[in-house]
């Protein structure tokens, strides 16, 4: 089963108790998750539960071998179990689930650029381009911290801090454009020295596609 049905199912079974007894929120947010909106339920006055979502408008870019990446990123399901020790302060565990499992579709271009595939310079042309995927790991355990309690609150804001927890990413990578349709041998080369540029890509690739950083702002409406 849809690891985002099974935990929409754990919200509704939870969440007829949870209101009953502390309340409930709704909110707005921004961050590494991107634009999206929450549910947070109380539990008692110790511990919350959220449920959070949030996608991309646009393109995120990143840049590995002298090559300019752009990343449509998919959309983020983050689910939580706040702990507040303190009025205010709250530790958090739960899941973060990227859609499209996990993956990222990467769009590459450096056209003027100078670029090295199997120890051989290619200078890129306008539509040079290399296309593929960065795979991560679709669920990924979450450990965070955060400041400001929805529960309790007309109107609150709050702050979230923390890592996904997931794996080194994999990258499937094609060329397309004039160097890789070239006569003769030279397309066939090209394509195949692309390939060969994998693991180097894969070893560049920053830390941050491995521990996904999770920093949002939220807005919450309390009920």
């Amino acid at each position: 089963m849809n690891k985002k049905i099974v935990i929409l199912i754990l919200f509704l079974i939870i969440a007829p108790t949870s209101v009953n007894a502390q309340g409930f929120a709704v909110s707005g947010q921004v961050g590494t998750t991107g634009l999206g909106g929450g549910v947070i339920i109380g539990i008692n006055q110790k511990l919350n539960l959220r449920g959070m979502f949030g996608l991309f408008p646009g393109e995120a870019g990143l840049k590995v071998n002298n090559i300019d990446f752009t990343i449509t990123a998919p959309d983020f399901f983050l689910t939580t179990v706040d702990f507040y020790p303190v009025s205010g302060f709250h530790v958090s565990a739960g899941g973060l689930i990227i859609g499209n499992g996990g993956n990222l579709k990467v769009k590459g271009k450096f056209e003027g650029r100078s670029v090295e595939f199997g120890n051989t310079t290619y200078t890129g042309g306008a539509t040079d381009e290399i296309v593929g995927v960065f795979s991560l790991k679709s669920f990924q355990p979450y450990l965070g911290v955060g400041f400001g309690n929805a529960i309790g609150k007309l109107i609150g804001i709050n702050l979230d801090a923390g890592l996904g927890f997931g794996k080194p990413s994999t990258v499937t990578l094609n060329a397309q454009g004039p160097l890789a349709s070239a006569a003769g041998d030279a397309g066939s080369i090209f394509r195949a020295n692309v390939q060969a540029e994998i693991p180097d890509i894969e070893a560049d690739i920053p830390v941050l596609l491995r521990f996904y950083p999770v920093i949002v702002l939220s807005i919450s409406i309390g009920f």
